[in-house]
């Protein structure tokens, strides 16, 4: 209930700063820095573990790939998806082919085994890299 509420809270926080844009148009955004639950519609990432960052919550909802962040990129030590959709984190390593992890809808950690490699994620699954 603690994260169902902390979202919400997040959710209206990010209303008020975002000013005319709406938050389902936009297919990555941040979280204010004292925010620390995923935006609902939405994957995030943040820096550090439980949902915390110096620079917030960085979120995604798009069609293609975005690359994170650089403060997450290969640091996000927590993530939240927010929706009933799968996403896919991906890894580019400098030998050897692309990695991904699939992240389920509703998925979430507090301390993600996966953090330094991530480097950005994307809906659909990718075809070129290895599950990793």
């Amino acid at each position: 209930m603690r994260r169902f509420y902390a979202a919400l809270l997040a959710a209206a926080t990010l209303a008020a700063t975002a000013g005319a844009a709406s938050a389902a148009g936009d297919p990555v955004r941040t979280l204010p820095a004292k925010s620390s639950a995923a935006l609902p519609g939405y994957v995030c990432f943040w820096s550090e573990p439980e949902e915390h960052g110096p620079q917030g919550g960085w979120c995604y909802n798009g069609a293609g790939y975005a690359e994170a962040r650089p403060d997450v990129k290969r640091h996000a030590k927590s993530f939240s998806n927010q929706t009933q959709d799968t996403f896919y984190a991906l890894s580019f390593p400098r030998e050897g082919p692309c990695l991904y992890r699939t992240i389920y809808g509703g998925d979430w950690s507090g301390n993600w085994e996966w953090w330094e490699k991530f480097d950005g994620v994307q809906r659909n699954k990718p075809t070129d890299c290895q599950q990793g």
